[in-house]
């Protein structure tokens, strides 16, 4: 099982890796190596402002309590864009390609100190599982993981299901309709061990409102539907689907917290339910921080592998 990465530290291997091919575009004047680093360049930063502002930065702003931080750092990720968008317009060689490139290298070198220094701290004191929340920037990267964020600490979060919509037949709506046993989801766990995430495998299972965890922090998974709806009741969450969603077949399941400034439309707990079940998602989610105080951190987990 390859070894989870704290969230921290893949997210300063991306700064170390966009640096580096910066200062070798600004040495070469061979316009072959300046074209092929520029595509390097422009794929990379794009990935990397991807899942950042996918994951990373809707965590920052609500589990942090740091508006100021998150909107200095979407502002700087637009400014960034613009010139991605116009580095590959220029032609290598010329010196208008060299004043974008060592203006774009002057940008990432500004962010990059402001996320070290500023953002990882903060984030650091939230008291979030790093593993987990790295796993879920990975698997953005890769495609699994949804639109928004999917390690989000809560005032929103979503979890796309499939593109497909779902096999209502009987057998498929009778599955998972009552609340898993300890058995039960360790054979599900067994017979899901190559689609689950890492922490899905590793985290300590809830099979219902009474389990609690072991320690403050600890990365929990359920299947139950009674748990999920207590914790998120307990937090003032209210069931819900993208903006313009079927609300009696939600495709994307997503909670809408107190507060939270996207228009979500909500369904009721029963649609929410029966999507959840249907497709054998899992439910990963913290009760407190490290410190003890209380945690709306979460993701849904799919064995399928088709969703984050």
């Amino acid at each position: 099982m390859p070894r989870a990465i704290n969230a921290l530290n893949l997210l300063r291997r991306d700064h170390e890796q966009v640096r580096a091919l910066l200062r070798r575009l600004q040495k070469t004047d061979e316009e072959a190596e300046q074209r092929t680093l520029c595509e390097e360049v422009v794929g990379q930063l794009r990935t990397h402002t991807d899942i950042e502002e996918r994951v990373f930065y809707p965590y920052l702003r609500d589990a942090a309590d740091r508006e100021d931080l998150f909107e200095e750092a979407t502002i700087e990720h637009r400014a960034a864009k613009e010139l991605l968008d116009q580095l590959p317009r220029e032609q290598p060689g010329t010196a208008r390609f060299k004043a974008v490139v060592k203006v774009l290298a002057d940008y990432v070198e500004h962010h990059v100190q402001e996320e070290e220094n500023e953002i990882f701290p903060q984030v650091q004191g939230t008291g979030v599982d790093l593993e987990a929340l790295g796993e879920a920037l990975q698997e953005c990267r890769e495609g699994k993981a949804p639109p928004k964020a999917s390690a989000d600490s809560g005032k929103g979060a979503s979890a796309r299901t499939s593109d497909r919509r779902p096999d209502r037949t009987a057998k498929g709506a009778a599955r998972g309709t009552a609340q898993p046993t300890a058995e039960e989801d360790e054979r599900f766990v067994r017979e899901h061990e190559e689609g689950l995430s890492r922490s899905a495998k590793t985290a300590k299972w809830i099979h219902g409102p009474e389990d609690k965890p072991e320690r403050a922090g600890q990365t929990l998974a359920t299947r139950s539907v009674d748990v999920i709806r207590a914790w998120a009741e307990a937090r003032g969450a209210r069931p819900a689907t993208s903006p313009g969603g079927d609300t009696e077949r939600p495709r994307v399941l997503r909670l809408d917290f107190p507060d939270y400034d996207e228009r979500l439309q909500e369904v009721s707990w029963d649609a929410w339910s029966s999507t959840f079940r249907e497709r054998d998602l899992v439910f990963i989610f913290q009760e407190t921080k490290t410190d003890g105080r209380q945690s709306n951190f979460f993701r849904l987990d799919s064995p399928e592998r088709e969703d984050g």
